[in-house]
């Protein structure tokens, strides 16, 4: 029974360590997604046609901060050995929600229904650490 526990705690050890070269490599192509967004981006910035509207431009800036937003929880996964804590994934929530509130406000029900989900995601993260600190 012992040589098993033993074998667990190594094959764990090894599927731990999987994880974490994953998570790295999957941080590299979004890392290269996120400049391959990025030229476009830049190209759109000092062209001359006046026909490309200011929303596809936004919509471009929201796809680079979305690569972004991913890369970010990519380096907190590995500087935490595979995990991500629930406070930052509620402040991704929050900022990814806001990004789209910002972007796309024309149907009155889609903002409402938005802001009702912002709000009730901050109210998660002021239980969260509020309930972490008396802990």
């Amino acid at each position: 029974m012992k040589n098993f526990n033993k074998f667990t705690a190594k094959f764990a050890r090894l599927l731990q360590n999987l994880l974490v070269v994953s998570i790295g490599l999957l941080g590299i192509i979004l890392i290269i997604l996120l400049f391959r967004d990025l030229i476009p981006l830049c190209q759109s910035l000092f062209s001359t046609k006046i026909e490309e509207s200011n929303s596809e431009i936004m919509s471009e800036i929201i796809v680079f901060f979305l690569f972004f937003e991913f890369t970010a929880m990519i380096i907190s996964a590995l500087r935490h050995h595979g995990h991500t804590s629930i406070n930052f994934l509620l402040g991704l929530g929050v900022t990814a929600l806001i990004r789209s509130l910002i972007t796309s406000h024309s149907n009155i029900w889609s903002t409402l229904a938005t802001s009702a989900s912002i709000l009730v995601l901050v109210i998660a993260m002021v239980i969260f650490n509020k309930n972490l600190r008396n802990m």
